[in-house]
């Protein structure tokens, strides 16, 4: 009977030996899998830390694209263009050749050129939308000149369409003699006209039309 117990135990034993064994290593296997994921985290950690430079490069601003340089421009910081109309200050100091029917013109998009002289300083101008326009009859020869005026002299503009017509009159006594004037640029496709209001002053030398067209500054008056 003893015998028999005894050799019962041995294999009541073995049997739960049997059964803990997958179990036992079951936890082998996830140790030493969570053993190798551990040492390849860490060597991933320490392989893929950023260096100093690539962190500092995160601070730095976006660099400017390369673009052309800003065309110069005539414009003079701090410094107001002029104004659109009569100038009492400018004065006709250009060749005494007749532009249109006893009238000598000079249009320019330049305050100091040789055509003008200025009582005072030189405007500053928008080099983009004005131009400058001076005009004299002194010493033009001219056929038909009204008596008792004091000659031609400016008397305002106007804007038709693409083009900038000055009106010009004979000046009457008593009043001031307008010898120029700053006007807008006409479109790309316009042209300056000066066209007389109650005399010959200004009317073309050739043909009937009412405008005498001037040369664009840079061209020569045709």
């Amino acid at each position: 009977m003893i015998s028999n117990r005894a050799s019962r135990g041995r294999t009541g034993f073995h049997g739960r030996g049997a059964q803990t064994a997958p179990f036992v290593c079951l936890l082998a296997w996830l140790a030493a899998l969570a053993c190798h994921a551990s040492v390849q985290a860490d060597a991933n950690v320490s392989g893929a830390a950023p260096s100093d430079e690539e962190i500092k490069s995160f601070d730095r601003p976006l660099e400017t694209p390369a673009t052309a340089p800003d065309a110069p421009s005539d414009h003079v910081p701090g410094v107001d263009h002029a104004l659109l109309g009569a100038r009492h200050d400018l004065g006709y100091a250009g060749p005494k050749t007749a532009a249109c029917t006893g009238l000598a013109v000079a249009l320019s998009d330049q305050p100091q050129d040789s055509s003008f002289v200025w009582e005072l300083e030189a405007p500053h101008l928008e080099p983009t939308s004005q131009w400058i326009i001076a005009l004299s009859s002194s010493d033009v020869p001219c056929d038909g000149a009204p008596s008792g005026t004091l000659g031609a002299s400016y008397q305002g503009f106007a804007q038709d369409g693409n083009d900038v017509v000055v009106y010009v009159e004979a000046l009457g006594e008593g009043r001031p003699m307008t010898n120029g004037a700053i006007i807008p640029r006409p479109r790309p496709t316009g042209s300056v006209f000066v066209e007389p209001t109650n005399a010959v002053y200004g009317k073309p030398l050739e043909g009937k039309s009412k405008r005498c067209k001037i040369a664009a500054p840079g061209t020569t008056q045709g």
